[in-house]
């Protein structure tokens, strides 16, 4: 009852006050698609293997953004969601974890208009419907566990200590160019495929991916998928919950 009234809060505050309103909600993951897609489709014609369908890279590169956007969003927001609401914490005392849950439940809505788009356009190019697409709600519950565990952990990283705020920042720039999203996985040599197991978004792009257009995934993304979402999952709670006396003294 009380992470629904948070995510209903945070719902009507996050667009409160903006002349579009609700309707940034799809400006802005448009805007970062039709960048990408004029920059290296268009302009540099980067083309996927394997998909059979005039725009296949606008495909390949929504399907990777459906994955990225809920995923930087709710890191980006939910990073700093104990230290913004520290005072609020010492007055009001609720459970500290609904804070970092909202940020990951604020993504829900980024996530159903990516995958809403990305099936539309599927299928106006004719790419499915396809029997892998069952698989979609699965790899959407694993990417919500994983980033619900990754911004649990990080929020109360950086609650204890600052400098964690300032280095993820950088460090989502640098993991956006390691995952597959702007360029397909065919384009990097061969040799370095086994790398972007260590990579968990990464694994969940490869795996969407092939799941909604049908195309090939790397030996061991699956498993490797498995096992990035249970460290993080079960791993981020167990790091928060064995955290929480620090922060109650803290606040």
């Amino acid at each position: 009852m009380l992470w629904r009234y948070w995510i209903a809060r945070e719902f009507k505050t996050r667009y409160a006050g903006s002349a579009l309103g609700v309707a940034w909600a799809f400006v802005q993951p448009l805007a970062t698609l039709a960048i990408f897609y004029v920059l290296f489709g268009l302009i540099l014609a980067v083309r996927v293997p394997g998909i059979d369908a005039d725009q296949g890279y606008l495909l390949h590169l929504l399907a990777g953004l459906a994955v990225w956007l809920p995923f930087v969003d709710a890191i980006g927001r939910g990073v700093g969601s104990l230290v913004a609401y520290e005072d609020f914490l010492r007055k009001q005392p609720i459970p500290a974890e609904i804070l970092p849950a909202v940020a990951v439940g604020g993504t829900l809505l980024t996530m159903l208009i990516g995958y809403a788009l990305l099936l539309i356009l599927c299928v106006i190019q004719g790419v499915g419907p396809l029997a892998s697409w069952g698989w979609i709600p699965v790899l959407v519950a694993a990417q919500l566990l994983m980033t619900l565990g990754m911004t649990l952990m990080l929020s109360m990283a950086h609650f204890l200590w600052r400098d964690v705020g300032s280095i993820v920042a950088f460090g989502l720039q640098l993991w956006f160019y390691l995952t597959p999203v702007i360029y397909p996985l065919a384009q990097v040599p061969e040799r370095f495929h086994v790398w972007y197991l260590l990579n968990p978004v990464a694994c969940l792009a490869l795996a969407v991916q092939a799941a909604v257009l049908g195309i090939a995934i790397p030996a061991g993304t699956i498993p490797a998928l498995c096992v990035w979402t249970v460290v993080f999952g079960v791993g981020g709670w167990w790091f928060f919950r064995s955290m929480k006396s620090a922060l109650g003294e803290a606040l």
